[in-house]
């Protein structure tokens, strides 16, 4: 693991419901962050977004939530109208994305889960980007001096 690692996950849940819920989304922040030994840096942040015409009397509009962590963030996009949300993980530390997964599974009731994990910086040599750079700041001095 180069500069960390991105999980990504996009659901269909079967109870759109829970995707309006504030207090369940800040406790699968919580859970994960524990269970995963990362460490907040600020309480979550939840914005949701007005009811829309075609939802049911009883379900609330989508959220966005963030939650940072000193290795980095959480975060989460629901759409209830489609029973779908999408929610990242991202942290230089590692952490085992299957323990992210089972707590998903366990607080929604998922229909479908598609996942993926991305190692950041490992497509670019940064090391070797840093050099050249360097270099390039030491003759630009040379030729102002």
């Amino acid at each position: 693991m180069h500069y960390g690692k991105h999980l990504l996950i996009e659901v269909i849940t079967k109870n759109p419901k829970d995707l309006t819920n504030k207090k369940l989304i800040k406790k699968v922040f919580e859970e994960i962050a524990q269970a995963v030994n990362i460490n907040a840096v600020l309480p979550p942040v939840i914005y949701q977004f007005p009811k829309k015409q075609e939802l049911p009397n009883n379900i609330s509009g989508g959220l966005t939530a963030f939650y940072i962590i000193a290795e980095s963030h959480l975060a989460i996009h629901t759409w209830p109208e489609n029973s779908y949300f999408a929610f990242d993980l991202f942290s230089c530390k590692d952490f085992d994305e299957k323990i992210v997964i089972q707590i998903l599974k366990k607080n929604f009731s998922i229909k479908k889960l598609f996942s993926q994990v991305i190692e950041r910086g490992t497509s670019i040599n940064f090391q070797k980007y840093h050099i050249i750079n360097s270099k390039i700041k030491s003759q630009k001095s040379k030729l102002t001096a």
